[in-house]
């Protein structure tokens, strides 16, 4: 077993090592050039460096961890260099608070690579079967809700296991979250996690002492699975040994034989909890892992001088006119639990983030003193620390970028994963009909529906959370006669939050082209048929498949005269079921 100390730490992530790892890189590309290793004994190593294959052969899609989402006004900057200059001039955010670049060539990663190593982000594990990125509530330290801010400690986790020598070839990917309250349905999902960990302060009068409630087992994929307890309560410094020893447990139980049984949650499903814990406890007893590593600032903080004036709400003076700042703040400004400070939501359409509005938002962090912004799991962006006075001034300097869109966690703030656009497994373009339902579906004024949430799938694995959502969507396919048409199930109820979590249940398939006219037929059954009060939620568990599938048949049936059936949202050409070979288990 490997016994990690501070410096052997710290020595793993040092710029030598670093430019080592990147040099092994080069050579292994140079080795499959030249034929001295084939693209199968290359694939898992390029996997563990953050580089994917996507269905157009000669490109790779490299994928930046961005731990606990925390971006800082450099790191900004060089996200845009590399959108450039090795990619299309745009970069994805993910559920997994990650950027995704696609249509990099092979051959130029090891440049893009040295250029985050030099301002502090790697690709290294963010694909594979590895411990992907370690993601936090975007609200960490700020939300009037939360136990303590987790930040720190969603970094730190992420440092000690980056580069771990033990866990970079586990049984299958392996996802860790911080939430800092349990109602963290729409900040962390902790619940569908390998492990979840939701930060909680036990003892009064001055004498609290921290720890997480720690969940094991979560995921979605084509069996989704709630995760289960594996401790009500661990004390702050059990933190990174007891992660460690689930890893360890995981590491030796898990089924290298068959890769779709291979998640942790059929650990469980086979040992149980009970069975587990034991494992688990076992392991801890002989885990040397430092408690200290975790213990660090916080990198996202307040200016150190602010000598603005508090503002008791969110309005200003010379604003109070302005209906169309206004209806931004509404949903993109949230007051912070620090008066007189507000946190700005940035919309960014089904994730899509232009190098133009990267460096934008870099020139707008630094003209106000504010220290970084952070990627949330709907794929939008968080600037917190917003002196209120100034709310007015940065939300112009905003609309300069196309950044200033309304509806921020709302109903149409949707989430797409890529799908049939880049990745080898998509069916539909998940990510084209995320950007159209993101402009469809702005309007509505019903505070129960602008609340809901939509998430969008290109195929069943979830990559969109499309489990999880108010309204459901994951990629499939219909032949319709002897042509193929893009179709996606429906789902509807999906949700996460002090309760527990809820997967959406699958209604119906519907054909990809008439789908922002279902929802808002689906809507407005809702709002006819509710009973007074009754949130969307209730009105699913109470109304049948049967009376759904019955009020939206006329928006589904094919005729002779829809011929746009078989053309996928962002096609010109007649939609054909195209897969590659995944490699999200390779």
């Amino acid at each position: 077993m490997t016994v990690a100390t501070t410096t052997e730490i710290e020595e793993r992530h040092s710029r030598e090592a670093i430019e080592a790892e990147i040099a092994r890189f080069e050579e292994r590309v140079q080795k499959l050039r030249n034929g001295e290793i084939s693209e199968e004994q290359f694939r898992p190593f390029r996997l563990k460096h953050g580089t994917y294959g996507q269905r157009q052969p000669g490109f790779q899609m490299l994928r930046v961890k961005v731990a606990a989402g925390v971006v800082k006004p450099s790191q900004l900057r060089v996200l845009a260099q590399i959108a450039d200059e090795y990619s299309t001039g745009r970069g994805h955010l993910t559920t997994r608070e990650n950027v995704q670049f696609h249509f990099v060539k092979l051959e130029r990663v090891p440049a893009a690579m040295r250029l985050l190593a030099d301002c502090g982000l790697t690709t290294r594990e963010a694909c594979g079967n590895t411990v992907r990125n370690v993601t936090a509530c975007p609200v960490a330290g700020i939300c009037p809700g939360e136990a303590f801010d987790v930040t720190p400690y969603a970094l730190g986790v992420s440092r000690y296991l980056l580069r771990h020598p033990d866990f970079h070839e586990l049984p299958r990917k392996f996802k860790i979250a911080f939430s800092g309250c349990a109602d963290d349905g729409g900040c962390a999902v902790a619940g569908i996690h390998d492990v979840g960990l939701i930060a909680q302060v036990r003892g009064s009068n001055g004498a609290g002492r921290r720890g997480f409630k720690v969940l094991v087992g979560g995921g979605l994929g084509s069996l989704p699975t709630e995760s289960a307890v594996l401790t009500d309560f661990l004390p702050e410094e059990e933190l990174l040994p007891t992660i460690e020893a689930v890893l360890r447990v995981f590491n030796e139980t898990g089924n290298r034989k068959n890769k779709f049984k291979a998640r942790m949650k059929f650990v469980l499903r086979e040992k149980g909890i009970g069975e587990f814990r034991r494992l688990v406890f076992e392991k801890r007893k002989i885990s040397q892992a430092p408690a200290e590593v975790f213990t660090v600032p916080s990198p996202i903080r307040p200016a150190l001088v602010n000598i603005s004036p508090a503002p008791l709400t969110l309005s200003l003076d010379n604003a109070a006119s302005d209906s169309e700042y206004e209806g931004w703040a509404e949903h993109n400004l949230m007051p912070q639990r620090q008066s007189g400070y507000g946190a700005i939501w940035i919309k960014l359409p089904a994730g899509t983030f232009h190098s133009r509005q990267m460096r934008g938002v870099a020139d707008v962090l630094e003209n106000h003193d504010l220290s970084g912004v952070r990627i949330a799991i709907n794929q939008d962006l968080v600037i917190p620390w917003v002196p209120l006075d100034r709310a007015r001034e940065i939300y112009n300097d905003l609309r300069a970028l196309d950044l200033a869109i309304p509806g921020a966690r709302t109903i149409s703030d949707v989430t797409g994963c890529p799908g049939a656009t880049t990745c080898n497994l998509g069916i539909t373009r998940s990510l084209t009909l995320a950007d159209e339902l993101s402009r469809a579906l702005q309007g509505y004024d019903d505070p129960e529906i602008k609340k809901l949430r939509i998430k969008i799938s290109g195929c069943p694995n979830s990559c969109g959370q499309h489990h999880i959502a108010d309204i459901g969507f994951y990629g499939n396919a219909r032949k319709i006669e002897d042509k193929q048409a893009p179709y996606y199930q429906l789902l509807l109820g999906g949700k996460v939050s002090a309760d527990g979590v809820r997967f959406g249940r699958q209604v119906m398939a519907v054909p990809a082209r008439p789908i922002p006219l279902i929802i808002r037929e689906l809507l407005a059954f809702y709002q006819q048929d509710r009973q007074l009060g009754e949130l969307f939620s209730a009105w699913v568990g109470r109304t049948s498949d049967k009376a759904i599938v019955e009020r939206l048949r006329p928006f589904v049936e094919v005729t002779n005269s829809t011929e746009d059936i078989f053309l996928d949202w962002g096609d010109t050409e007649t939609f054909s079921l195209k897969l590659g070979r995944g490699e999200c288990a390779a």
